[in-house]
């Protein structure tokens, strides 16, 4: 595949990771290639080479001769997105504490004030993973980010979820000040008691996830006939 080819593909697999975090794309929803090549105005080859790597980041199950779905969403990788989440972030938040700048302080007031003036649930879902990032850049170890980024997947499927909700949307934003507050203070244990609540939050929401955001068809259909017949 030539360069353009790779820059294409790499646009569709963006695009598509995108709505599936973000649940435009439900999960076991049916991907056609057909219509996501007239949808997206590309050719076979980057959409099939798309969902190839879509496949293996877990995000699409593939299965010759049937199709291709978005694939639920995995509790086990989101648990285990939180656990290297809280366990590296707290570390960052705690870093960023001992170094945090008069310039430092200024960043992080200003990525609260934009947050607190979000209009919408996606620009807060962005806000809130440029809030996440900053931390990683004040403690001088913005590299730690972008392992982060790659088993964060399926814990931001969820994230998103939350969002949805209009009262969790305010009980982020509070669990953002209280992270800045006491990062500008520069309490390092206090931030990481902050950050570690905060991250845990993921656990409620995923209490009232639909059977089927998190099972297959053919699992519901099992569940379904295991129950017992009412009396």
């Amino acid at each position: 595949m030539d360069r353009r080819g790779f820059r294409l593909t790499a646009q569709v697999f963006e695009r598509l990771r995108d709505e599936i975090v973000r649940g435009t794309l439900a999960p076991n929803a049916q991907l056609s290639e057909q219509d996501l090549c007239e949808r997206l105005g590309v050719s076979r080859t980057p959409v099939r080479e798309a969902l190839i790597k879509l496949a293996e980041e877990e995000l699409v199950e593939i299965y010759p001769q049937v199709g291709t779905f978005v694939a639920p969403i995995s509790l086990e990788a989101v648990k285990v997105g939180q656990y290297v989440r809280e366990h590296l972030e707290c570390a960052l938040a705690a870093d960023a504490a001992r170094k945090l700048d008069a310039d430092g302080i200024a960043r992080i007031r200003d990525s609260i004030a934009r947050q607190e003036l979000a209009k919408t649930k996606e620009d807060f879902f962005a806000l809130d993973n440029e809030f996440h990032k900053l931390i990683a850049e004040l403690s001088g170890q913005v590299g730690v980010w972008s392992v982060i980024l790659k088993i964060k997947t399926q814990f931001d499927r969820v994230r998103y979820l939350s969002v949805r909700d209009p009262d969790r949307v305010a009980e982020i934003l509070y669990e953002h000040r209280r992270i800045a507050d006491e990062l500008i203070k520069g309490d390092a244990a206090a931030v990481q008691m902050a950050l570690r609540s905060h991250l845990r939050g993921v656990f409620a929401t995923v209490e009232h996830l639909k059977p089927s955001d998190t099972c297959r068809p053919d699992q519901l259909r099992r569940r379904h006939r295991a129950k017992p017949e009412p009396v």
